[in-house]
């Protein structure tokens, strides 16, 4: 039986841990070659090659994501590996846990620069390779409920994650004349918090507010991203697909 993704490479950014990790190994799986892009060499290189010891066909590639020469060269790696560029997901982010009156400057841009500056530059470099081989594509920004809504003691990652959302629809307007599709996939809670690893024991907080009564897992976000990615979902572009149990469907409780 053929997968999903047989003959499609991509590129997943932040995939040496959580849910990055999850959806290499996914896509990998269905038939994908994937490049495992992340700023810690040793996750990336574990990552790649528990891949390839399976059977599968990946690259661990080095990358800041707040530098665009970094990005450009990702990108034209993975064409000159694999000879082409069909899937991006943008996954990497980081959070600085401080409410707004205490959030530097500094804090501030670092945040922006990682998570959604480095999503810009991903679909700005990867729709350039997917337009000049003309086979289309599809680009995946990984969310978050954060970016729906205000949220305490986490006001640049919140903001930046709101900034994701409209990219998504702003870049997949630009970009349908050339095929290429660009959707956001919107997590809660999901394995370990942000920037830590996938071993966290407890996250210090109990599912409430989850109708479904839990944290979600990273299995089933890379089985989102997949179905997003996949020809299941060729005629949604500019979509938010929220893989959050419920969250965003409740009516927020008075704090």
């Amino acid at each position: 039986m053929s997968g999903r993704l047989d003959g499609k490479v991509a590129i997943i950014t932040g995939a040496g841990r959580n849910i990055g990790k999850a959806m290499a190994h996914r896509f990998a799986a269905e038939g994908a070659a994937v490049v495992v892009a992340d700023n810690h060499e040793g996750r990336a290189t574990e990552v790649a090659g528990a891949i390839q010891e399976a059977g599968g066909r990946a690259v661990a590639v080095l990358v800041d994501v707040t530098r665009e020469d970094e990005i450009e060269s990702m990108v034209q790696r993975t064409v000159s590996d694999f000879g082409r560029l069909d899937v991006l997901v943008n996954n990497v982010a980081m959070t600085v846990n401080k409410p707004l009156l205490e959030t530097t400057i500094e804090e501030w841009e670092l945040v922006m620069a990682v998570t959604l500056r480095s999503a810009f530059l991903g679909i700005k470099h990867a729709a350039r390779a997917m337009i000049e081989a003309g086979n289309g594509g599809a680009i995946v920004n990984v969310g978050s409920t954060s970016g729906h809504r205000g949220a305490k003691a986490k006001f640049a990652y919140a903001v930046a994650k709101a900034g994701v959302n409209n990219l998504t629809r702003s870049a997949a307007v630009e970009l349908a004349d050339h095929g290429i599709r660009v959707n956001t996939l919107t997590p809660t809670q999901t394995g370990s918090p942000v920037g830590q690893d996938d071993d966290v024991p407890d996250r210090g907080i109990t599912p409430g507010g989850i109708p479904i009564g839990r944290f979600g897992r990273p299995s089933e976000q890379a089985a989102a991203a997949l179905f997003l990615v996949s020809d299941e979902a060729s005629f949604i572009t500019g979509a938010d697909l929220a893989c959050d149990g419920g969250l965003l469907a409740v009516f927020p409780r008075a704090f």
